[in-house]
Formats: C-alpha cells, structure tokens, sequence
C-alpha cells in the first residue's frame, strides 16, 4: 500500500479527504494538522506521497521548503484553495504538482487519485532505473578495476622486456604494445567519465577556478595559457573542468606548434560565448565537423566526443571555428540562464 501524508489545518476537510482515499484500498493515509510534521525514516523508504494544502489555513509551500531544505525528495501535491502563480513556480521549481481545488470535493477527488496515481509510477520508474544504474555501475568499476590491475602488470613487464631487448625492429614492436596499452587504458578511462555524466547537479562555478583545475589535470611544458574570463560564471555540472581540460590536452597533442592557449569569454545575444584558441597547427576544414564523432582521431577518438556530452548536460553547445594553419579555435555557446558576471546583480546577457 502506498503511505499518502495529507497535511491540511481544516481538519473536517482533512478527514474527509482522507476517508475518501482510503476507500481507495490502495493507500495508507496519515493526516497532519501542522506543517511541522516529521517525516520518518519509514516513510521516505516505503516511498510515500505528500499532499499538502495551501490556503489561508494552511502553508503548504512553506512545508515542501522545508522538506526540500532536508534534502528528502519525497513526492509532494500542493493542493490550492485558489491559483497563485507565485505558488506554482514555488512548487514547480521545488519538483512538486500543483492542482486547485475548484468545484465541489466530489469534483476534483478522482482528479487527485489520477494525480496521485502519476507521481507514485513516476516514482517507481525512477526507482528501478536508479536500481539498475547501480548495477551498472557496480559491474563497471569492478571490471575496469580489474583489467586495469592487469594492464599495470603487462605495462611493467613491458619495461622490462624494453631493458634487455637491443634488437631495434623487436624495440618497434614493444613500442607500438606500449601505445596500445596507453589507448586502452584511456578507453577505460573514457568509459568511466561516460558512465558519471550526469550523476550530480549543476552548480555555479567561476571560469577562472574551472580553468585553474583544469590546467591541473594535463601536463603543460612550453606552453602559456591566457585567461581573460574576469568575474564570469556559468551554471554547469562539475565535470566541466574535465572538458576544459580535454580542449587544452587536445591542442598540447594536435597542435604540433602551439605556443600560446588564449581562453576569453563575450558577452552576446543569447547567453555568453566562451573561447578556447590557441596558435598551433589548426584543424583541417575536412575534419571540423567531424571532430565531435565518436571514434573520430588518432587516440581513443572519444575525448571532444566526451567534451560535447560533458556540455550539452546545461544546454551548451560547441563548435569549432579556427583558421587551418593559424590555430584551433572552439567556440562554447553558453544559454542566458546559465551564464552571469558575478558581482553585476544580473546575467551579463541581460
């Protein structure tokens, strides 16, 4: 049976409505006069529904704050005495439903069971594909875990076959078993940082600090790298750096001649416009609108691939504009709502 908490201060009404559902026979129905109840461990695991009314009697707004502030993700109903839009892009940005009570009782209660009835399969779904994700998850890391122990083994088995071998085509060969090691285990690498897309929420982030983190996690010898992005920030999953990160490992690889990597961000139309560009060996026009594919490149062909994927969880998109000969340069559009100048008290695109 599904657990329905019905929270309304008029308890005749409350009563009433919880009488109904009842009837029902597929509900276990607590009622609360208060916003202050207590959710129980119990509750949240057995994957109850909350119906909570707002009205002049009764805050259910202020209850659902109060509910996502604890970080419980319960379904929630608003029911309204009357419709406010202030009150539905509340509930609707807290991840509630909202439904007026127009008409008589009779009118609108087969209504709410359908409501009812909606969010508990909504909530089912999501529990079996979370379910399932955790078995994915499980088998991944454990096989990559383990075929990366091996790869350790056979790579130092490889320096060491390197050391005592003189015969220069025999050290051809062990160098080409060393790249393949390389690229297999940036695949799995690659299927690690696939398997994570996704997996926590955006947040706000200074484009300075994700370039500085970025610049962390490859090795840069010889080249500068130029930041002009000032107080810019973007609404993005934490795994931009990642992407940023790819984008300078990509031109330190392809860029043969590259001497200089110039990020900068514009304020445009529609949103921000962030730019990577460097003064290496540039993209050949044949391959611009290929480079994003998968399995397109010398490596594993999966890192701008990756990059998209990684942007286009916040809206973004990216496109590659340089001059072949003159250098790379990508070109990240930012949404409006996604991007601000900190410290302006607004988006920059506003």
């Amino acid at each position: 049976m599904i657990p329905l908490i019905i929270i309304d201060a008029k308890l005749d009404r409350c009563a009433a409505l919880g009488d109904y559902l009842a009837r029902a026979g597929a509900y276990r129905v607590i009622t609360s006069a208060s916003p202050e109840v207590t959710i129980s461990r119990s509750l949240v695991a057995a994957r109850g529904v909350v119906i909570a009314v707002q009205d002049e009697g009764g805050n259910g707004i202020l209850f659902l704050r109060n509910l996502r502030e604890k970080k419980i993700d319960l379904p929630v109903i608003i029911l309204a005495a009357a419709y406010d839009p202030d009150d539905f892009r509340i509930a609707v940005a807290n991840r509630a439903e909202y439904m007026v009570m127009a008409g008589a009782p009779n009118s609108w209660y087969p209504v709410l069971v359908q409501l009812v009835e909606k969010v508990s399969s909504i909530r089912r779904a999501q529990d079996e594909v979370a379910f399932l994700n955790k078995k994915l998850d499980l088998v991944g890391s454990v096989t990559r875990h383990d075929v990366i122990n091996q790869l350790t083994a056979v790579s130092g088995y490889t320096e060491l076959l390197e050391m005592v071998v003189t015969d220069p085509q025999m050290k051809s060969y062990i160098e080409k078993e060393r790249f393949a090691l390389d690229k297999i285990r940036r695949q799995f690498q690659f299927a690690k940082d696939y398997q994570n897309l996704g997996t926590e929420h955006p947040v706000w982030q200074p484009l300075s600090s994700v370039i500085r983190r970025a610049t962390d996690l490859v090795t840069i010898k010889g080249v500068t790298i130029t930041d002009t992005c000032g107080n810019a920030s973007v609404f993005a999953d934490p795994v931009l750096e990642k992407a940023m990160a790819q984008l300078l490992d990509n031109a330190l690889r392809h860029g043969r001649t590259v001497t200089e990597i110039r990020i900068s961000v514009q304020d445009v139309e529609m949103g921000g416009l962030l730019v990577i560009e460097d003064n290496g060996a540039g993209i050949p026009a044949a391959d611009k609108d290929r480079i994003f594919e998968r399995g397109f490149g010398r490596y594993t062909g999966w890192g701008l691939f990756l990059t998209r994927e990684m942007l286009a969880l916040t809206g973004m998109t990216i496109a590659e504009t340089g001059v072949p000969g003159k250098g790379a340069r990508f070109e990240i559009h930012i949404p409006p709502e996604s991007y601000r100048k900190e410290g302006s008290g607004k988006t920059a695109a506003a």
